[in-house]
């Protein structure tokens, strides 16, 4: 750094160097950082879950067989009709009609329908061929997606509180930059005036 840079930012200095103000910048540094901190390792495990779903079948569903796989199956495949009273016929507690249903997915690889309840993370899936249930299991990765992205707790969550942990990660890094340079932009301050600084707590 030049001297005529080095000599700017000491002009910057009084804003931040007061003791009342470089003690509050830590507080601040401190709190925000505990609260992101346990936000952050909540999205980097669930992160690495919905990463590797498709490698361990306990958190998504490995597909199960069906009893003809061809891609050009599809003009022949069950009526969704016939799909749902296979399901509903079930009787499962997180899907007992229509309304509880999410979403239903075609797979024309496996050649399988996949029926994903609303609440529950619970999957059903059917056999697109004869509409025989072929396996029903729990959506662990959509329970970590909810997680991840906050929709878990509440979708008013979802929509606050992932800018709220953007800003959050703006002020520590800013307060990080602060708690950095400010004893060094003190200690520079003494040298030139010829005293000693005494050392932050």
């Amino acid at each position: 750094m030049s001297k005529r840079k080095f000599s700017s930012a000491l002009h910057f200095a009084p804003f931040v160097y007061s003791l009342h103000m470089y003690h509050l910048i830590r507080n601040w540094h401190k709190w925000i950082g505990i609260v992101i901190s346990l936000i952050l390792c909540s999205i980097a495990v669930t992160g690495f879950l919905l990463a590797t779903k498709g490698t361990f079948g306990w958190i998504r569903p490995p597909e199960a067989k069906a009893s003809e796989k061809r891609s050009d199956l599809l003009a022949n495949a069950v009526s969704l009709e016939v799909v749902l009273g296979s399901v509903l016929a079930l009787n499962l507690a997180e899907i007992k009609d229509v309304g509880d249903i999410d979403r239903i997915d075609y797979r024309p690889k496996s050649h399988i329908y996949k029926v994903v309840s609303k609440e529950g993370y619970k999957e059903v899936q059917v056999d697109a061929a004869t509409g025989k249930v072929l396996q029903v299991a729990i959506r662990n990765d959509q329970l970590a997606e909810d997680i991840h992205d906050l929709s878990f707790f509440s979708d008013a969550i979802k929509d606050f509180g992932l800018p709220v942990v953007a800003v959050g990660l703006l002020l520590m890094a800013s307060s990080g930059i602060a708690i950095f340079f400010v004893p060094v932009i003190r200690r520079a301050r003494f040298r030139r005036s010829g005293k000693m600084p005494e050392k932050s707590p």
